[in-house]
């Protein structure tokens, strides 16, 4: 399943709004996500569902995302690289930049992240089979605060395996293994969790803390990015 999809057509899609335009990248996103009015049955079609051919039809890079305790969920495309850091955009405008699979900034999700510095040998940001994960690693997390160096949250993070089992997501199953992680430290803890293809260590969902005031962001890989 995965491939190159960091396509030039991602790029345009900033360029497009910009100019006054409306991107094709917009309207897809737009057709699979967003929620019907209240006062709007569903298209009988079920063009708003999103199916696995869409996906492949699109060829980008793709993630499906929601906050936990909010019913809105939003799919967001890979529209810029910074070396292996890949930000996502939503058709609202709001940002997910990733390091693998490991959430290291938002933008217009409200009380944003701004970095997260992690271990080189983070199995969330690298892909690490599952039998080299890890028991234990540290991060930061930092906010906005006083001062130009923000707030900076430093934690010391416990993995815990679970056994085996298999999920599917848009019609295709993985075979993964389930991770726990508690993370601790200054003044704060959270319970991060991972479900991790057991053979090649990707991440296929996984439910991260972005920040004490948006809490949890829940997040599905459509079609993971290829970096060559």
């Amino acid at each position: 399943m995965t491939r190159s999809v960091f396509a030039a057509s991602a790029l345009l899609l900033l360029g497009a709004c910009s100019s006054g335009g409306t991107s094709p990248v917009v309207n897809v996103i737009k057709e699979v996500i967003l929620p019907p009015k209240p006062d709007e049955a569903p298209a009988p079609t079920g063009s708003s569902t999103l199916t696995r051919e869409k996906i492949d039809q699109y060829g980008l890079a793709l993630i499906r995302a929601r906050i936990e305790g909010e019913d809105i969920t939003n799919l967001l495309t890979g529209t810029a690289l910074n070396g292996h850091y890949v930000t996502y955009i939503s058709s609202y405008r709001q940002n997910i930049t990733m390091l693998g699979t490991l959430v290291t900034g938002t933008r217009g999700l409200g009380g944003d992240l701004l970095a997260v510095r992690n271990d080189a040998n983070d199995p969330v940001a690298v892909l690490t089979p599952a039998s080299d994960w890890p028991t234990a690693l540290t991060r930061d997390y930092r906010f906005p605060g006083v001062g130009p160096a923000g707030k900076t949250i430093s934690v010391v993070c416990n993995l815990t395996p679970s056994p085996a089992t298999q999920i599917t997501i848009v019609e295709v199953t993985y075979d993964v293994t389930p991770f726990t992680e508690v993370c601790k430290g200054d003044g704060v803890e959270f319970t991060n969790t991972y479900h991790t293809e057991t053979d090649t260590g990707q991440i296929w969902r996984t439910l991260q803390w972005i920040g004490e005031k948006r809490g949890y962001i829940n997040i599905d890989v459509l079609e993971p990015l290829t970096i060559e």
